[in-house]
């Protein structure tokens, strides 16, 4: 499976299990935006946009990192971030949370080995660390 058939196939699993999910290949990544993903308590918004990229060696490259809208605070304070490599091609200004797969191990078939809804999921313990 070559890697524009990849995304299409990350794509359509991310739309199965969220309402909206954009897509946008820019500057060598591909770049995706989950309209709703849940916070913990703790973070001024129960759910919040947040936006990923990957790189051409996906998967065998594995995603690091994901940005929320920047004006998104842990108990009253900005999280702590590091500078973002660049700006995602969505409006609004982005702020870049560190986070780390773990266990990454992708197939050839989407739906069984690592994938980027798995990837998506993983984010909540990412909030759950607060600022």
């Amino acid at each position: 499976m070559n890697l524009e058939m990849r995304m299409e196939a990350e794509l359509e699993l991310l739309r199965l299990h969220y309402t909206k999910v954009d897509y946008v290949a820019a500057d060598g990544l591909h770049w995706f935006r989950v309209e709703s993903v849940r916070t913990v308590q703790g973070w001024s918004s129960d759910a919040t946009p947040v936006v990923f990229s990957v790189t051409q060696g996906y998967p065998g490259a594995v995603p690091y990192g994901f940005y929320v809208p920047e004006e998104l605070s842990y108990e009253k304070s900005s999280p702590a971030e590091h500078p973002a490599p660049k700006q995602p091609p969505f409006p609004g200004v982005w702020r870049f949370l560190s986070w780390q797969a773990e266990d990454w191990v992708p197939t050839a078939k989407v739906a069984t080995g690592s994938n980027l809804w798995a990837w998506v999921r993983t984010f909540v313990h990412r909030f759950e660390e607060g600022r």
